[in-house]
């Protein structure tokens, strides 16, 4: 019959001891917590957040940001009281729960400060003979700004760095936040539009935010031209570019669309560079056999939650998640879909990106000299 020493007896002890602080201090606390945001989060998907329905995200960023953190932070007070009464093996549990607080907060504040405000600049060139000499087109949509801060100012003196000899705006100009309103902040952004004058002119379509500029007249919105179900030949050194703008509606429709490019390719020469430019890029999913050289869109902000090796899980369109950001070539023309220079602000819903960065796209067309 074994005889155990009586240090082997304590030794075993002190490790059995160990042991269940492990699993009652750190390891059964952190999967509860682990469970709570599971069961919650998946109660908000039920509830239709990716639909999307910007109400129950906005609930799940404060589950998520501000609660999780605090639930995370009681814990480690909690672990605090025995360590008090000289338990100090319970402030490994402290260090565990305070750590996953401060993470999560950390993560709030780079998905609502710092991605938000990243601004990418993306450099596309395109290829074309229509044109004899090159055209710098920039590409950007979805300010959305909740108020006109130094981060809009920022963006338009990024532009008037660039020098684009066009600028195009696929729409969703502002999304105020009170206190602030479109009066207060509209004349800030249209005083920054204005310090930035490319040689070509900004032209620009409606998008879902910009209700409010329907009442204004074309001398109030100027230099900005919106055009609605409408279009413009812009006469540059190299040659002709024809714009068409689509209604908000009809950027979403593709067969209410059809009807007006039609009638607009008939009405354009083939030889001028064409663009369509809508707030949504639904419309584009009708243009795979159309005559036209290059589709802009916005609207989807490419989703603005990416996922690794997922992608974005809401872009609140019906074209396929891979067209959500970026320039694709989708039969003749090429399409390129803005992930916005903006955040989504419904009923002042924090700014949030991860792994999908604010962005304004340059577009160079470049005269190809062997088809001249």
């Amino acid at each position: 019959m074994p005889i155990f020493s009586q240090p082997r007896v304590q030794a075993d002890l002190i490790s059995s001891r160990k042991r269940g602080i492990l699993f009652k201090g750190i390891i059964l606390p952190t999967c509860a917590l682990i469970l709570c945001a599971f069961i919650v989060n998946y109660g908000y998907v039920r509830a239709g957040m990716l639909k999307p329905d910007f109400a129950i995200i906005h609930e799940a960023y404060d589950f998520n940001f501000q609660l999780l953190p605090l639930m995370s932070a009681v814990l480690a007070i909690l672990f605090c009281l025995p360590a008090i009464f000289k338990q100090t093996r319970y402030m490994w549990a402290v260090a565990w729960f305070l750590f996953i607080s401060l993470d999560l907060l950390a993560l709030r504040y780079y998905v609502s400060h710092v991605e938000p405000e990243k601004l990418v600049l993306k450099e596309v060139e395109i290829l074309t003979p229509k044109l004899s000499q090159p055209i710098r087109i920039l590409h950007v949509s979805d300010i959305q700004a909740g108020a006109v801060t130094a981060y809009e100012t920022e963006i338009f003196s990024k532009i008037k760095s660039l020098d684009p000899d066009i600028i195009i705006n696929t729409g969703d100009y502002l999304q105020v936040v009170p206190p602030a309103n479109f009066k207060t902040e509209f004349p800030k952004l249209l005083k920054l539009i204005k310090s930035v004058n490319p040689r070509y002119g900004t032209y620009g379509v409606f998008g879902d935010t910009d209700l409010d500029l329907y009442r204004l007249s074309l001398e109030d919105l100027a230099p900005l031209k919106l055009l609605s179900s409408r279009a413009e030949v812009i006469q540059t050194e190299g040659g002709a570019i024809s714009l068409y703008g689509l209604s908000l509606y009809k950027s979403k429709n593709g067969e209410w669309a059809q009807r007006g490019i039609k009638d607009w390719l008939n009405q354009t020469p083939a030889k001028a560079f064409r663009i369509v430019m809508g707030h949504a890029p639904d419309y584009a999913l009708i243009l795979k056999d159309a005559l036209v050289d290059l589709c802009l869109a916005g609207h989807t902000h490419g989703g603005q939650i990416r996922i690794p090796l997922i992608g974005p899980l809401v872009i609140d369109s019906t074209v396929p998640n891979e067209w959500s950001s970026g320039m694709h070539r989708i039969g003749i023309p090429l399409l390129n879909v803005s992930a916005g220079a903006g955040s989504n602000r419904f009923r002042g819903l924090p700014r949030m990106r991860f792994n999908c960065p604010t962005e304004m796209t340059l577009i160079t067309l470049i005269p190809d000299k062997r088809l001249h």
